[in-house]
């Protein structure tokens, strides 16, 4: 029966390199949330039946070591601060996007203990990296196919290769992995000429993947851990000089490519290659207009505000609207990670979670190069090489599923080899000697265990599954059924789970797409009232998060409730005082109520904080206009470019709403001169010239538009008709 659980178990461990290519059509956010939920049901089985072995046979029951200690420590630590952070449900559940949270680190902390509990010999150790590596070929393949266009990548053509993991920079880190993986094993496992054959072919077709996902910190990152591992192999390696000479090369290949690519960088061949030209412009310039430059010190202020526990796991989006860095207007609206891994544990879990997290590479580093340590020379080079890469790419990037997955498969085999294979079991306390009586284990280790296996993975995951794959049916059309739509939305929020945030997002756009569509006004008006509901008590539970606010006073201002918009928005900008999208958005709401004074203070006091925003330009401008403002009009005329006039449909808005009919047909005008076969543009001309009274310019256009494009004279006759009428 022992063996039999063990194999089991086992055989649910071998199953875990298979989640990465976990897709799942039906779900929200499916290269995420499919790979999430698997990874945590498969941990929690795993988990239910290792505690049964473990009662069953004291063998198998945890050993502790010094990074036994600090994974656990990390793990009590990050739990207390998200319990005592700024959002606590969210810090524990995270939600569908990213998966993470500490039910992600509890999920990763188990899988941790099972690994390095159940798998106790070399050769099974080997057998989990060789499927791994397995894995990693068939998603290698799987990147060529979308390289040479058989398979779509997930973020459009011509992009990053991104494989099934929907990010090229996931893909990239689970190539590094991989790639020192089978450097391990060449190394370590593979006696014979075929093994090391297979395991370099691997490498070079991994190396190429890696290339194209074109990332460059996983690519810099393994240039530095191959160079290390070289110097480590160097002055470590002195049980094999082939491997020595081997890591001379290696060494050697690095400098000669890095110095090769200084000497090359302005050459056409690097700046015409999609890949290399992405690393021919790092400078410190080019750092400058990235969203790390101004996110990184908004970061080290939330550290400082809340510099022991942190603000817990999922929370940096209350630094980020706090601190928000005017410079950033134009890049990406909303942050809820630094770009840092290392950072973003500052944020979660403070100096103390830092430090916490820090002692896990702490006690890596120390079982990997203690004296005493099972592992050769050879061995050890390649694992520093392999972890000191992912230290590098991680101080560019947040982690992802998983990378956590291998980063703690790593971790287990390192805590395995250190105590299973060297003997060593520094606990002894009752607990690993007691032999538990078959009545025990029969009635009571045993029903609870299922009981609480069955709890937890029904509590943790089951409704978050049905609410998530209830969202995507209630975004897709049912043969134009919305009040279906609308009760399956009703139905998501009935799961009561961690995707209502999401949801009600995509509620509030649906609602907001329908208000466009000539759809009978009380399915309007229901999906209206529900979609203000579900706003309200979303806002009810995070008062103090300016993205729920902001978008509870958008959704307002689109139905012309613009009193019940500027209480949210009032509230973010609270929340978020140099936040410009804040300021124009709430400068919106006096547009629509007419106060033109008040919307032009908004729209200034958001342009002064980075005049050189061209979306700045435009809004305030655009403001000028409806408000009559001749002063800043002159002004801006020096800074607003006349062919943006031009293009650009705001302003035309802008002077139509005014009666400025003649600017208008000076705007149509200059339009029609750079596209004379423009229909919308005719068609709004001659609207203007029937507004202006002059039919038969209006007339003429109409025809001329009918003589254009013969499919538009019945609609063009019956302008005409209207025209006349008038």
């Amino acid at each position: 029966m022992r063996n039999t659980i063990k194999n089991i178990i086992v055989f649910g461990l071998l199953l875990t390199p298979f989640v990465v290519f976990l897709v799942p059509s039906n779900m929200f956010f499916p290269f995420v949330a499919g790979k999430g939920f698997a990874f945590r049901i498969l941990i929690e089985l795993l988990f239910g039946v290792f505690v049964i072995l473990a009662f069953l046979d004291k063998e198998y029951r945890p050993k502790f070591s010094w990074l036994t200690k600090s994974i656990l420590l990390f793990t009590g630590i990050i739990l207390l601060a998200d319990l005592l952070g700024e959002n606590p449900y969210k810090s524990i559940w995270s939600n569908y996007e990213r998966m993470e949270g500490f039910m992600f680190i509890l999920h990763l902390s188990m899988y941790y203990m099972v690994a390095s509990s159940v798998i106790k010999t070399k050769e099974g150790w080997n057998k989990l990296f060789n499927i791994s590596i397995g894995a990693s070929v068939i998603m290698s393949l799987y990147a060529l196919l979308q390289k040479f266009g058989e398979i779509k990548i997930s973020r459009g053509a011509g992009a990053q290769l991104d494989g099934t993991l929907g990010n090229s920079t996931y893909l990239a880190i689970y190539m590094v992995f991989h790639i020192f993986l089978c450097l391990y094993m060449l190394v370590s496992e593979s006696n014979k000429k075929w093994q090391k054959w297979i395991y370099g072919i691997i490498i070079a077709v991994e190396t190429f993947v890696l290339y194209f996902t074109a990332t460059r910190g996983a690519i810099l990152g393994i240039l530095g851990g191959l160079f290390l591992m070289g110097v480590l192999l160097v002055w470590k390696g002195k049980e094999n000089k082939l491997f020595k000479k081997i890591a001379i090369w290696i060494m050697g290949g690095v400098v000669v490519l890095v110095l090769g690519f200084a000497v090359f960088r302005d050459t056409s061949f690097i700046k015409n290659s999609p890949v290399l030209s992405r690393f021919s412009v790092l400078s410190f310039a080019e750092l400058q207009t990235q969203g790390r430059y101004y996110v990184w010190p908004m970061a080290m202020k939330g550290v400082a505000e809340r510099p022991l526990l942190g603000w817990g796991q999922e929370n940096f989006n209350f630094v980020f609207n706090k601190n928000y860095n005017p410079g950033l207007f134009g890049q990406e609206e909303w942050f809820d990670r630094t770009h840092n891994t290392f950072l973003d544990w500052m944020i979660a879990g403070g100096i103390i979670g830092f430090l916490a997290y820090i002692s896990i590479y702490i006690a890596l580093f120390y079982l990997v190069w203690k004296k005493d340590s099972p592992l050769n020379g050879m061995q050890k080079s390649v694992l520093t090489g392999m972890i000191s890469a992912y230290i590098f790419h991680n101080i560019f990037v947040f982690d992802n599923l998983i990378s956590y997955i291998i980063f703690f498969s790593i971790l287990a085999y390192v805590h395995s080899t250190s105590t299973m294979l060297a003997g060593n079991n520094p606990v002894q306390s009752k607990f690993y000697t007691k032999t538990f009586s078959a009545d025990s284990l029969n009635y009571v280790v045993f029903p609870l265990v299922v009981l609480c296996t069955a709890g937890m993975i029904y509590f943790v995951n089951v409704p978050a599954i049905q609410a998530n794959t209830t969202l995507i049916q209630a975004l897709a059309n049912h043969n134009n059924d919305l009040e279906k739509n609308l009760e399956l939305f009703k139905k998501v929020f009935s799961y009561n789970s961690f995707g209502s945030g999401e949801a009600v997002e995509h509620l509030a756009q649906t609602t907001s797409r329908l208000a466009t569509l000539q759809v009978p006004n009380d399915i309007k008006q229901k999906f209206y009232d529900y979609t203000k509901e579900r706003i309200e008590i979303k806002v009810a539970q995070n008062p103090n998060d300016a993205r729920y606010l902001v978008f509870a006073g958008s959704f307002f201002n689109k139905f012309g409730q613009y009193d019940e918009a500027m209480k949210y928005l009032e509230r973010a900008l609270i929340e978020s005082p140099d936040k410009q999208s804040i300021h124009f958005e709430l400068g919106a709401s006096y547009l629509g109520k007419k106060d033109y004074k008040k919307m032009m203070e908004l729209f200034k006091r958001a342009y002064d904080l980075k005049p050189s925003s061209t979306e700045s330009q435009i809004i305030y401008t655009a403001g000028a206009i409806y408000a009559k403002d001749e002063a800043v009009l002159r002004e801006m005329e020096k800074i607003v470019p006349r062919e943006r006039v031009i293009e650009d449909q705001r302003f035309l808005n802008a002077y139509s709403t005014t009666g400025d009919y003649n600017t208008v047909l000076a705007i149509l005008t200059a339009r029609l001169e750079k596209d004379p076969t423009n229909l919308q543009t005719k068609y709004t001309m001659a609207e203007v010239y029937s507004i202006l009274g002059q039919k038969q310019k209006a007339i003429n256009l109409i025809n001329e538009m009918i003589a254009q494009q013969p499919s538009f004279k019945e609609q063009g006759e019956a302008a005409i008709k209207i025209i006349q009428s008038r």
